[in-house]
């Protein structure tokens, strides 16, 4: 069985212009992504930015769960962040899953407005996480998406989650957690 990685990208995404830019952190994301991760056994947690100021910002969201007194709650909120790394672009986590595991691991895009290309279902990434020892990891992206080429060094693309209506607007924390449930979640029940 292979591991489960998870990144939280910011750059390079699109904005509603269709512009290339990089995304601002929420503590939302940051807080909410990483309990999603520890519910599902995700090994490691990355969250992605360029920009030093949003990496900062990460960081204390981190480091506020994780160092005094807030370390101590029963919550659990401190140890689903203690699987948070910040990083400067995609290639540094690559190379230190590469590092952890001694391969490199399956790139999984996840996009809202989907595509033919590539594409594989949930069904068939949670076989593959369950036989295969090669590692996944589900990148989700920020703002108006990831751009083409992002999607493009991808091995495999999900398919977007659909509601069911024409109303196809997720927060990403509630797309990881929708999408780590599918992949990663219990199956085995009545």
């Amino acid at each position: 069985m292979g591991n489960l990685y998870v990144g939280l990208l910011h750059f390079p995404m699109r904005n509603r212009r269709g512009e290339i830019v990089a995304t601002s952190t929420t503590s939302m994301d940051v807080h909410d992504i990483a309990r999603s991760a520890r519910t599902y056994g995700v090994n490691r947690y990355f969250v992605v930015t360029p920009l030093l100021s949003q990496q900062e910002i990460a960081w204390r969201i981190r480091g506020f769960w994780t160092e005094g007194e807030r370390a101590w709650e029963a919550s659990g909120r401190g140890e689903a962040m203690e699987y948070l790394t910040v990083a400067e672009d995609l290639e540094e986590t690559i190379e230190w899953i590469e590092d952890a595991e001694g391969q490199s691991p399956l790139l999984v895009a996840t996009s809202a407005r989907g595509t033919s290309k590539k594409g594989v279902s949930f069904d068939e990434l949670r076989d593959r996480l369950r036989s295969d020892p090669r590692p996944v990891y589900m990148l989700f992206g920020t703002g108006w998406g990831m751009t083409e080429e992002l999607i493009d060094v991808c091995d495999v693309i999900l398919p977007p989650i659909m509601g069911n209506s024409e109303f196809n607007h997720l927060s990403v924390r509630a797309a990881v957690a929708i999408m780590l449930d599918r992949v990663a979640g219990d199956r085995d029940e009545c």
